[in-house]
């Protein structure tokens, strides 16, 4: 049976608060995520000569893999909603961008499924409102294109995936491209993301634990 058209006005509509806090975590939302035993590890590493990236890849690791998997339950909560979500997807993210004020959660969720990190969104559409529409017709023409190569050479690509017997998701070429562009885009997202953030929170935990004398 199909299901009912759905207009969507916003994708973090499609993530549980704990996904959402997430793409948002402050330096001192991930002392608490990391748990402060991994701190003082990452801390004793910077002081005995270890490269903070060396230390903290594994954080950054771990986040990237929890968003990946978040990514991956809305799309499928999506898909349960609306049989066009898909289809509608990159239209979803462009009525988003295109408003004049959107947090930072929802505006990284809708360029990413653009497969769009901020810096590209800044060098590729200058931040022009009106290239936005005319990216997303490019993205959409391309996707296709890939798509329709792919189905020649290797075939139709059909499935469902289950999560928890209540939430079904039929999965096509599409899915997966569209899937996987934003969860490539959101990964290069979060690097620069954690690159930023762990320096700075770092930066002040070492000096704290020089000044005071390697107390908390």
């Amino acid at each position: 049976m199909a299901k009912e058209k759905q207009n969507f006005t916003t994708l973090s509509e499609l993530m549980s608060f704990s996904d959402l806090g997430l793409l948002s975590a402050s330096g001192s939302q991930l002392v608490q995520q990391i748990g402060m035993d991994v701190v003082r590890g990452v801390v004793l590493d910077i002081l005995t000569g270890r490269n903070l990236r060396d230390s903290t890849e594994a954080l950054t690791r771990r986040r990237i893999a929890a968003i990946n998997l978040a990514t991956v339950d809305l799309f499928l909560k999506g898909s349960a909603i609306s049989d066009n979500f898909i289809s509608q997807l990159p239209s979803i993210a462009t009525v988003i961008l295109l408003k004049k004020r959107i947090s930072k959660t929802e505006r990284w969720l809708a360029q990413w499924v653009l497969g769009l990190t901020d810096k590209a969104f800044q060098n590729v559409l200058r931040d022009n409102p009106e290239a936005i529409s005319e990216y997303r017709d490019r993205y959409i023409n391309i996707c296709q294109e890939v798509i329709a190569a792919r189905e020649q050479e290797k075939g139709v690509l059909q499935g469902e995936l289950t999560l928890n017997d209540d939430v079904k998701a039929q999965v096509n070429w599409l899915w997966m491209t569209y899937l996987l562009n934003a969860i490539g885009a959101q990964t290069l997202a979060i690097r620069g993301s954690e690159k930023s953030a762990y320096g700075k929170l770092f930066e002040k935990l070492v000096l704290g634990s020089l000044l005071l004398g390697f107390n908390l």
